[in-house]
């Protein structure tokens, strides 16, 4: 039987997911992960295996983070579906302005960077897209079901659906030097079209 940890792992964990959407997963080592979280680099090959193996569980569970992140946003209790998907924009552009370095979102950059080695990647990523899509639809649901409204599936469906591609191209857009006015006038176009 092996050793017990003798770290917190959440705690390093926090400092893999700093570094590698910081820096990206080529740019950061497992020598900088033990630097940064004092966990030494045999613990962390002994607990991950490798670091492709490290990344792929960081980004999972920046991924389930990231999913609760728009099932709290879209949790508000309102009558009309486009409040519920203005104020979930509100919320998403409010977070990606609270990062001072504009750093966009690790799913995103990780596709970017390693979707061609890594197919973790896209699956990871296309099912937290599914994810989100669903917590917006439900949302919807509840909200035009509250009001005494039906809705088809598949019009809320193609409505959240539109609601995610727009938070997505406003987070990937919170990179550039764009005010938190303009990412909402841009999110809130998308949201129109």
């Amino acid at each position: 039987m092996g050793r017990p940890r003798r770290y917190d792992e959440n705690e390093l964990l926090d400092a893999a997911q700093e570094l590698f959407w910081a820096r990206g997963y080529d740019r950061t080592s497992v020598e900088d992960i033990a630097a940064a979280s004092g966990v030494a680099t045999s613990s962390l090959y002994a607990t991950y295996g490798s670091k492709r193996d490290l990344f792929v569980h960081v980004l999972r569970r920046y991924c389930a983070g990231r999913v609760d992140v728009v099932t709290d946003a879209v949790s508000d209790s309102t009558a009309d579906g486009d409040e519920l998907l203005a104020s979930f924009l509100r919320r998403v552009v409010d977070d990606c302005v609270s990062f001072p370095d504009r750093r966009g979102c690790l799913m995103l950059t990780s596709l970017a960077e390693l979707r061609e080695r890594f197919p973790e990647v896209v699956e990871i990523s296309t099912a937290t897209i599914a994810a989100m899509e669903d917590a917006v639809a439900n949302a919807l649901v509840r909200t035009a079901h509250r009001a005494g409204r039906r809705v088809h599936t598949r019009d809320v469906a193609a409505r959240a659906a539109q609601a995610v591609l727009a938070s997505q191209a406003v987070i990937h857009l919170s990179r550039l030097p764009l005010s938190r006015p303009r990412l909402l006038e841009m999110g809130e176009a998308l949201l129109r079209s």
